[in-house]
């Protein structure tokens, strides 16, 4: 009964979820990678859920995979962004005995920085600051192989004097086979509402909704972790219009292929990730996006633009993550992500 009553609530949303992408919504910060690990598979990865393989810092994305492993595991991450912009979150899960459940507490933020102001005639009004907020609580419940979680969302975004409040919720649903090491998740993520706007007059903005499905497959033999996310399925189309007209080669004007824009656009939708286990503490990862090196790239010299790449150090409690990716020639995310079972002071490393 739980499970049918998950899926129902599951399917209700997706009728909700519309054709978004970035650029076009309140609240966009909610989109980035939660954590180092996340950003180092190519930025979309969710659906990892393997045995003593607990990362409190991947349920800020996914919460269906909640449960007591997670006890008293606390994540610091941060993302160095270009021109002094940082985003990150501070998450902590408990084990509530009475409820038989684990709780993902989470405090996700997005500093700007500092910005000079002006009038409408361009006289300086002095500076002002910008930052997003949002305050999480999620949950994860199980029945056998199967998992369903929700995150519950309170937003708060400043921008100099004009203050937003939002709220939204994560929906994910996930299955794991221990035996096969595959793991699956289906996720509708940032569903909600601009509760208050910025600006009455302007009205209410959309929230960034997206709906992702992850794959995620561990071999037996050999230590490597291979992982595919479809990301942003509540749009076929993640082509911009001025992608869509005409070029315009040596005078001549001349139609896209259009074969190759189906095929561009489904690899748009997708992100890859490649994880190395390097030894008993040392993890190697390897991801590509190909909808950030379409977009970001720079014609045809498109660099290391959708190209990440990271590694992951577990020393008995504690676990430190570093991610390094290349959005843009002009700048590059640099994430680290610091996680310790504060349960295990005191007791003998496994």
């Amino acid at each position: 009964m739980k499970k049918q009553i998950a899926i129902s609530f599951f399917l209700f949303l997706v009728h909700f979820v519309q054709a978004q992408i970035g650029g076009k919504n309140a609240y966009d910060f909610l989109q980035f990678p939660t954590s180092s690990r996340m950003e180092a598979l190519g930025g979309g990865v969710q659906s990892i859920k393997f045995n003593n393989d607990a990362d409190v810092s991947l349920a800020v994305s996914n919460p269906c995979f909640i449960d007591s492993s997670f006890h008293k595991q606390l994540s610091i991450s941060n993302a160095f962004y270009t021109d002094k912009s940082n985003i990150g979150n501070i998450t902590f899960a408990y084990y509530h005995p009475k409820i038989k459940s684990a709780l993902a507490y989470t405090m996700q933020y997005a500093s700007y920085g500092k910005f000079e102001g002006r009038d409408a005639a361009g006289n300086p009004t002095g500076t002002f600051r910008a930052a997003d907020f949002n305050f999480q609580v999620g949950i994860g419940r199980s029945i056998r192989r199967f998992y369903y979680g929700v995150n519950l969302k309170f937003i708060i975004s400043h921008i100099e004097s004009y203050t937003s409040l939002g709220f939204a919720t994560d929906v994910a649903i996930g299955y794991h086979h221990p035996k096969s090491n595959w793991t699956f998740a289906t996720i509708i993520r940032n569903a909600g509402v601009e509760m208050k706007p910025y600006d009455v007059t302007s009205g209410r903005q959309r929230l960034p909704i997206q709906l992702d499905i992850s794959f995620s497959k561990r071999f037996k033999k050999i230590p490597i972790t291979l992982s595919v996310t479809a990301h942003n399925l509540q749009v076929w189309n993640l082509r911009f219009p001025e992608e869509e007209q005409q070029n315009t080669i040596f005078g001549t004007t001349q139609k896209r292929n259009k074969r190759i824009e189906v095929i561009d656009n489904i690899f748009r939708h997708l992100a890859f990730g490649a994880e190395v286990q390097a030894g008993k503490p040392v993890r190697l990862r390897l991801g590509y996006n190909h909808l950030r090196r379409q977009e970001l790239g720079i014609g045809k010299k498109k660099g290391f633009a959708g190209i990440s790449a990271g590694f992951g150090i577990n020393i008995k409690q504690f676990a430190f993550d570093y991610a390094y990716a290349q959005y843009h020639k002009a700048g590059s995310d640099h994430q680290l992500t610091f996680r310790v079972k504060l349960d295990e002071f005191g007791k003998k490393a496994k």
